[in-house]
This record gives C-alpha cells, structure tokens and sequence, in this order.
C-alpha cells in the first residue's frame, strides 16, 4: 500500500514538474496582490517561484532536499525580502499564497490521474508541512536580519559617541554625524558619565533608568557603555541617579564642546568617588572637594596638624572626629548636632573639647573651622588611590 501510494504521489509530482511554467505565473498572480512585493525585482520573484515549484515536486516524491545552491536562495529570500523593504507579515502570507496557488494544483493533478484518495491525503499533509516549514524559516531569517541590523546600528551609534565624547571627530564630522542621533548645532547639551558602586550592579543596568531621566519628548538620550562606565549626551541633566550609582554631569555645552565637557566629567566622577559620593554630582556639588582632592599636598599638611594627633592620642579617635565632622555639617550647633548624632550635648561638649585639647585647633575660629573640615576631607581619601 505504502509502494502505492508513493507511486501515485511520483505521478503528480511529474504532472506538477510538467506544468512548472503555468504554475509560475499562477503564483506570480497572487504576488501581484500584495502591494509591497512591486518592491521585488520580477526576476527575484520568478526565481522565487520556481524554487517553490521545485520544492513541492521533491516533497511529494519523498525527499524534500533541494541542491545546495538552491537551499541557500531559500534560506536568504527572507533576508532579502526584509532588505526590500516587504513587511514579514506579507512575507508569510505570500508565501502561504503561492503554496495554496501550488496545493490546489495537486488536487487537480490527483484527480485527473484517479490518485488514491489515501494518497491525495498524505500528499496534502507533506504540502502542509511545507507551507508550516518554511513559512517559519522565513520569519525566522528576518528576525535573525533584524537583529544584525539593531546590532550594526547599535554598533554604529556607540562608535560615533565614544568618537564624539573623545574628540576623535573634527566638528564638521561630529556636526553631520550627530544629525543622525537628534545633535544640532543650534543647542547646548549635557555630557554625563555614570558608574554603578555596588557589586550588585553592573554598568549596563545604569542605562534604561538613565534614559527615563534624561528623555526628552524630541530628544532622546545617546547613551552607552565606555569601559566600566555609562557615558551620554542628553539635552537635559538627570534630576536623580539610579540606586547605588553615581553620576557625574557637565554642562550644558553645544555639540563642539562634548570633548571637553566629557574630561570634565570624568575628572569629577573620579573625585566624587574617591568621597564615596552617590546620586548626581556636578561641579557645583562637588565644590571644594574638587581643591581637597587636588591640593595634596595642602591636605597632608592639615591633615597632620589635625587628624594625625587625634588618631596617635586616643582610642577613640574615630567617634571623635566623626562628631567635628558633624558639628562643622550642622553649622556648628551643639543641639543640632547631638540630636544628629544622638547623644547628650555634653557628651558632644566632651567630644569637641578633647579635640581641641589635642589639636590646638579653635573651633568658632572661620578660618580654623575651614582648615579642620578641609583636614577632614583630606583624610577620606588618603589612602584612595587617584585614578
């Protein structure tokens, strides 16, 4: 019964192999209704609906392969359908077209032949199969052609903003460059550089919150990684950054002045986290920091006029210097400042005075009080490397 059915199915394969030219233009037809296919050259088209001939006389002949150079122009034409622009669902619904073009002369080559009838219905569930089969590859190369293109692209617009924030680009370049990513000459931008500083995080989860903070209705944020960190041009700064990050901004600077304001950013982002600093810096932020952090050599002689003695003298050197550091932040007010600390005012009192007892240092004096916050300042970072 099997040798019989298959013989049957060999007979309409022969008819259908006969008849290749009609039904060509029989699936050439029922292109002509889909308007985006206009889009393919006539001979891609042609060549297409050969191959489909071709394919369904093997399947009923019991081996579906192709020749190598055929597979491959099977493999590529949702490839090259997407190139020329046909949407995938007209992709999948041409194709199940010509196949029906295809199934319903296999119907009428089995009935004018007398086919068995169990043969006319495995020969119906291979042509099925192969409408499913290939209808899946189809979408299946234009989604993988999709994805090459979002990755070109991605590639592309993270090369022109390495490019652009390390003044690679001579401004002609960096002008006609940036009109693809929304960068006009006529507007001033913000330059950011962003790091996440916990371990939980890595610096590609910066980015979609970044993004929510700088989008703008008509400008969207250019960002993307650059070694460790995200960096980014936005038209606006971020008014928060995301948990455990820091964020350094400069700006806003027109498009010439990305290099530099990137350096800038970079150099705060260094400072500020050498001072354990989160959230969004910029200068304004960082203010003397930025000098404490530069003036190492200052630093170290405060910080030995200041710190070093209390730390030599007393085995409570640290709770010590936290409660100077909290009296200078809270404008040196003895309530305020216990109630921030939360202890009794004269354990504070007791605090300051052995300070003062080891140091030297007059706390109600101005100029004093700057050098000891500066000695302070100094020493969170003494023993951070720069970067």
């Amino acid at each position: 019964m099997r040798d019989g059915r298959q013989d049957g199915l060999a007979r309409v394969a022969q008819r259908l192999e006969e008849q290749s030219g009609p039904l060509v233009d029989q699936q050439l037809a029922a292109l002509s209704r889909f308007p985006s296919y206009r889009r393919v050259p006539a001979e891609d088209l042609r060549r297409s609906c050969e191959r489909n001939v071709l394919r369904v006389v093997t399947s009923l002949r019991g081996d579906p392969r192709l020749p190598p150079e055929i597979e491959e122009d099977e493999h590529d034409s949702g490839r090259r359908r997407a190139l020329q622009g046909v949407p995938s669902d007209d992709v999948v619904a041409a194709y199940r077209a010509v196949l029906g073009v295809l199934r319903d002369a296999f119907l009428d080559a089995a009935a004018s032949l007398s086919i068995p009838l169990d043969a006319v219905l495995a020969g119906t569930r291979r042509l099925w199969e192969l409408t499913d089969r290939f209808s899946t590859e189809l979408v299946s190369a234009r989604h993988q052609l999709d994805l090459d293109l979002v990755r070109r692209e991605e590639r592309e617009r993270l090369t022109f903003l390495h490019n652009a924030l390390t003044g690679t680009l001579r401004p002609a370049e960096l002008l006609e460059g940036g009109a693809a990513y929304g960068l006009r000459p006529d507007r001033e931008y913000w330059v950011l550089r962003a790091r996440a500083m916990t371990r939980s995080r890595g610096a590609a989860e910066l980015i979609s919150p970044l993004e929510r903070a700088t989008a703008t209705p008509h400008h969207p944020p250019l960002l993307g990684l650059i070694g460790e960190d995200v960096a980014g041009i936005t038209a606006r700064p971020p008014d928060h950054g995301p948990d455990g990050a820091l964020v350094a901004v400069e700006g806003p600077v027109p498009a010439t002045g990305l290099h530099a304001a990137f350096v800038e950013a970079t150099r705060q982002l260094e400072i500020a986290a050498r001072f354990d600093l989160r959230g969004v810096v910029d200068a304004a932020r960082l203010s003397l920091r930025a000098a404490v952090a530069d003036q190492a050599r200052l630093g170290e002689m405060l910080f030995r006029r200041y710190v070093a003695g209390v730390l030599a003298d007393t085995a409570i050197a640290a709770t010590i210097l936290d409660s100077v550091r909290a009296y200078l932040d809270h404008r040196r007010s003895i309530p305020t400042t216990a109630r921030a600390l939360n202890v009794h005012v004269n354990t504070l009192r007791y605090r300051l005075q052995r300070f003062a007892t080891i140091t030297g240092a007059d706390l109600q004096d101005t100029v004093t009080a700057m050098e000891v916050w500066w000695a302070l300042q100094y020493a969170r970072i003494r023993r951070r490397p720069e970067p």
